[in-house]
């Protein structure tokens, strides 16, 4: 019988002074009880950190667990039942959104107990996290992430522009997160991101631009005001927003006045639309990938 966890613990992980973003996922329709999962999923975190990685959001790439029960029996005699399993567990690493393996093992650990339950946990208990085994698992799994983003950097590129096109910029940007930026190549991948991102501002732009002449004919100045401040001073309709900010601001008071000045002076701050950037492109990635059905990101 096939048990499959799911919840996602995040991790990132580094091989080899390369920066691999890593979360580890647990699969869903699960019959364990949630301690036997919070067990097993702590013991996949102990595996990485004994590498001396530290947890991080969530991310394409995942290591996943797939525990199949081999045997199971119930052993008679004395004054209680002793129930004894012997699990199957594989995990796998691949990339959600292309679907890539890129390596997997397989343990088989024996646990007993009272009941099934208990049984297990037993088993699970048993994974040794600081074991050679797991080393050289992770190990070479980052070389062979590493071989696949530098083999394969033109066709990933591909794949996000041609997500892009069909406007599905938060999958493109989950994409692209995954890409390793201590590789070589990884300038051709930021250059696709922020291509990628301006055209999003600019379906973006034109939404929150409609929104905000919207509320400015309903006269609710102080929202067009919010809207616009949204606009980034690089997207192709701020030309427009300015437009609409002057219009505000002969229909508003002095403190109105200073507000939008102050709104207009942080459009143009470079360090603000950077981070502004960094973090938009950041959570439209992290959104995609916890709304991905097949997985569970926080449990």
């Amino acid at each position: 019988m096939r048990l499959y966890l799911i919840t996602i613990f995040l991790l990132s992980v580094f091989f080899n002074a390369q920066s691999i973003n890593i979360s580890v996922a647990m699969p869903q329709d699960c019959n364990l009880e949630n301690e036997a999962k919070l067990m097993l999923k702590n013991k996949l975190q102990n595996i990485i950190s004994y590498q001396g990685v530290a947890g991080t959001e969530c991310g394409a790439l995942i290591i996943t667990p797939e525990v199949n029960i081999i045997r199971s029996n119930i052993i008679h005699g004395g004054m209680r039942q002793i129930n004894s399993v012997e699990l199957c567990i594989t995990f796998t690493v691949r990339n959600i959104i292309t679907n890539t393996v890129f390596n997997s093992i397989q343990t088989t650990l024996s646990g007993e107990g009272y009941s099934m339950i208990e049984a297990n946990r037993s088993a699970i208990n048993k994974i040794e996290t600081s074991s050679p085994f797991y080393q050289k698992f992770i190990d070479s799994t980052g070389k062979r992430i590493l071989d696949y983003y530098e083999t394969n950097t033109s066709a990933i590129i591909e794949k996000a522009n041609t997500l892009a096109s069909q406007q599905l910029f938060d999958k493109a940007f989950a994409l692209l997160a995954t890409y390793p930026e201590n590789l070589p190549s990884y300038n051709k991948v930021a250059n696709t991101i922020s291509s990628i991102f301006k055209k999003y501002q600019t379906q973006q732009c034109s939404q929150l631009l409609l929104s905000a002449q919207a509320a400015f004919s309903r006269k609710d100045y102080e929202l067009a005001t919010e809207l616009v401040s949204l606009i980034d001073a690089q997207s192709d309709c701020v030309s427009d927003a300015q437009e609409l900010l002057e219009s505000i601001t002969q229909n508003l008071d002095k403190q109105y006045d200073d507000l939008l000045k102050l709104e207009a002076e942080k459009m143009q701050s470079h360090e603000r639309i950077e981070l502004a950037k960094t973090k938009a492109i950041s959570d439209i990635a992290s959104a995609y990938i916890r709304n991905q059905t097949e997985y569970i990101f926080f449990w």
